[in-house]
């Protein structure tokens, strides 16, 4: 094969295309829409443009790079894009079935197990170690007390085997933040017993950076980036020197992230991650190789999974997984499809498992590293989300890092501003999750008892589709207490050919609230009222054409309540601005539109039917 030059064209006969063509191109296929018009912004203060050329690559030299090469933003590898395909396990008391079970998958394609353990003190490592050759198989552990006490007890175990930690593969985490809810505290001392036991475990990383715990809660990337970056820097600040040197801390040191459902920003997260390690080690002082030792474990994301339609979850971790494995991820883990409201079963097991060797066996993912090389989009992504992530990574160090940034309740007021906004868009309509809310599957069977779901403790009310699920899955009750779905009519007055936007939007919204709907257009308010008199229905929504809605809302209200005083409730939808007050008088009860807080009215709504 000829080696050719990387700036030799590879299809001379084809020309440059400069910004200004491919602008007239989209501009002429668009019938004369300005493409700046095709803009949208990310939840990161991402721009993002609907095309980009050579112009917009980054003046970044660190991006002009090879894998292998610092500052790794391509990863450290040389060879292949090879990644673990983990299957997480959970474990309780000594743990004796959870190997069982490890014994048994490690024979149905996954490369290594991650045990999940309540309590590192129970589990029982001699048993381990004596049915899974702890030397060939890479085992990874979450624990969430007691983790010193683990670690000292598989170390002696191994001992007594002739073995030592030196010769595993794999990862421990334990839980260093105390309070989920405060970001208080980190336990500084339990790290440092961590890592004095595993100096001589060159594959065995004892110092997990848990940034999963933030993007689980609806962090953005560039949040969750800078958060992982601000702890990894409190560690080696409170570790270095009594323990060891930062170099060694470093080759110690893993990331471990989810992928979101943003794919391309997925992808480039992972870049943007490794190089702004680069620049932490740089700032340590410590050689550029140690940065190339940072191994990131990348999760499908908590936030993104649904109970509703739950096979669409299949969906989003096959692209989670994907923008993982492009992005260079080392180890890799699949969440079941079901298990927001189901125990760990081995149909939704193995087909978590099978995605990443899917990707491997079939798509040959493994074959190219960092594939989307000379993507214009993903460079500027990178150096976007590098940029954003090192400014609010820096603003945490100038509160004094991340504890008294924690204290001072700046990182959760952080995520907390981010969440509310993406739950009004969620409620709005203007972000989308598949089967939730948007094309709900309305034959939909519940394998599950929607009471006890709602009120159990393990039901995650921090995903991006709880408030959704709880207001269908409460229709969902009333279904069975009644033995009849509730009904939302729409009522579309006025002679416009096209249904009202707003009216589109409440239908759609009634629709994946589980209720039934339907659409009924009337020309007046007389032949209206006459049209609902007899009608069975929970709901009432009131549209019109923005021109006429004040003429037929006063009157249309008003009828209503004349013929019915404890009738539907009774919804317009429109925004009415500064007459809601009087058109409340007349009676209307709520006002549901594209923007408004439909987490409210649902939920009034929802103590209407079950009064």
């Amino acid at each position: 094969m000829t080696d050719k030059s990387s700036e030799e064209a590879l299809f001379p006969e084809f020309g440059p295309v400069t910004a200004a063509q491919w602008t007239a191109r989209v501009t002429q296929d668009l019938k004369g829409t300005d493409p700046a018009d095709l803009q949208w912004q990310s939840y990161e203060g991402i721009s993002v443009a609907p095309f980009y050329t050579r112009e917009d690559l980054p003046q970044n030299p660190a991006l002009d790079t090879r894998p292998g090469q610092s500052p790794f933003v391509r990863t450290a590898k040389t060879q292949k894009n090879q990644w673990l395909n983990l299957q997480a396990i959970h474990s309780t008391s000594k743990g004796h079935k959870a190997v069982d079970k490890a014994v048994s998958v490690l024979t149905r394609g996954v490369d290594g197990i991650h045990f999940i353990l309540e309590n590192g003190y129970e589990f029982d490592c001699d048993y381990l170690i004596e049915h899974i050759d702890l030397t060939q198989v890479p085992v990874s552990y979450t624990v969430s007390s007691e983790a010193a006490n683990f670690l000292h007890h598989l170390v002696t175990g191994l001992y007594r085997k002739g073995l030592s930690l030196g010769q595993l593969n794999g990862f421990l985490k334990c839980a260093p933040i105390l309070s989920s809810e405060s970001y208080k505290l980190l336990d500084m001392d339990h790290v440092k017993h961590l890592l004095e036991q595993s100096l001589d475990a060159d594959n065995f990383y004892a110092l997990t950076i848990n940034g999963s715990h933030f993007s689980n809660k609806g962090a953005t990337l560039v949040q969750e980036i800078a958060i992982t970056l601000a702890i990894a820097v409190c560690y080696t600040n409170g570790i270095r020197h009594e323990v060891l040197p930062e170099e060694r801390i470093f080759r110690n040191m893993q990331f471990h992230l989810t992928a979101g459902t943003n794919y391309f920003f997925e992808i480039a997260k992972l870049r943007a991650v490794r190089l702004l390690w680069a620049k932490v080690v740089e700032a340590y002082g410590a050689p550029q190789e140690a940065a190339g030792a940072l191994r990131i474990h990348v999760s499908t994301s908590r936030w993104h999974q649904a109970t509703l339609d739950p096979h669409t979850n299949l969906l989003r971790h096959t692209t989670q997984m994907m923008s993982a494995i492009i992005g260079g991820a080392d180890s890799v883990e699949v969440e079941p499809f079901d298990s927001t409201f189901k125990e760990d079963n081995a149909f939704s097991e193995r087909i978590a498992r099978n995605i990443p060797i899917i990707l491997r066996e079939e798509a040959y993912l493994d074959q190219a590293i960092d594939p989307a090389a000379g993507s214009y989009y993903l460079e500027y992504l990178t150096q976007q989300i590098a940029e954003k992530a090192w400014a609010l990574f820096q603003e945490i160090e100038g509160k004094g890092g991340f504890i008294p940034a924690s204290n001072a309740g700046f990182i959760q007021d952080l995520i907390k501003e981010t969440t509310n906004q993406k739950f009004k868009d969620i409620a709005s309509g203007k972000e989308v999750i598949l089967g939730t809310n948007k094309f709900p599957n309305p034959n939909e069977q519940h394998e599950f008892d929607p009471e006890k779901l709602i009120q159990s403790k393990k039901f995650d009310n921090t995903r991006a589709a709880y408030s959704y699920e709880v207001m269908r899955l409460a229709t969902e009750l009333h279904f069975r207490k009644k033995k009849r779905r509730p009904h939302a009519l729409v009522v579309h007055m006025g002679k416009a050919l096209q249904e009202h936007i707003h009216a589109s939007f409440a239908r759609e919204f009634f629709t994946c609230s589980g209720f039934t709907t339907q659409v009924l257009k009337f020309d007046n308010v007389s032949a209206a009222l006459t049209g609902v008199k007899e009608l069975d229905v929970q709901v009432i929504v009131m549209a019109a054409p923005d021109q006429q809605f004040q003429e037929f809302a006063e009157a249309f209200a008003k009828g209503m309540r004349a013929q019915q005083k404890q009738g539907p409730a009774l919804i317009l939808a429109d925004d009415p601005m500064s007459l809601k007050d009087e058109l409340r008088g007349h009676g209307f009860d709520e006002f549901l539109f594209q923007g408004c807080d439909t987490k409210e009215i649902i939920t009034r709504i929802q103590e209407r039917l079950g009064a």
